[in-house]
């Protein structure tokens, strides 16, 4: 009998159903407990109910946008790795996700490499310092 280990769940947060759904395969396929919000306000509900140990949140979306949604995240759990997707990439945007407290920012179209790279660094990270 072995110790049985968690599998990270992975909030994915995107306005497209495509991405989110594109993105949730890949990350099933890699192991990861996936699940998805299609608005800032569903992403942050998830947040409070527990159980997301990282978050890929779009910037763009409509009625709540990313940048605010990051704010009420990170209020509820500071220490949460939430990584910024967009395709609308400014200095400045990033800036400020990054100010707020994001983890990494990825444009879109991301490699998904990367993207695999960045939630295994941002987890590890996150266990690390816990």
């Amino acid at each position: 009998m072995g110790i049985e280990f968690k599998k990270p769940v992975i909030l994915v947060v995107d306005d497209k159903s495509d991405i989110c759904e594109m993105l949730v395969a890949i990350l099933y396929e890699e192991g990861y407990v996936t699940d998805m919000a299609n608005n800032g306000k569903d992403a942050v509900k998830k947040v409070k109910d527990g159980g997301v140990d990282f978050v890929l949140l779009d910037i763009m979306m409509p009625e709540m946008g990313g940048i605010e949604t990051l704010q009420q995240i990170k209020a509820i759990r500071p220490g949460l790795p939430v990584v910024m997707i967009t395709a609308c990439a400014t200095l400045k945007t990033a800036q400020e996700a990054m100010r707020l407290g994001a983890y990494d920012y990825i444009t879109k179209p991301f490699n998904l490499e990367c993207v695999k790279e960045v939630i295994k660094q941002g987890l590890e990270e996150q266990y690390t310092n816990t």
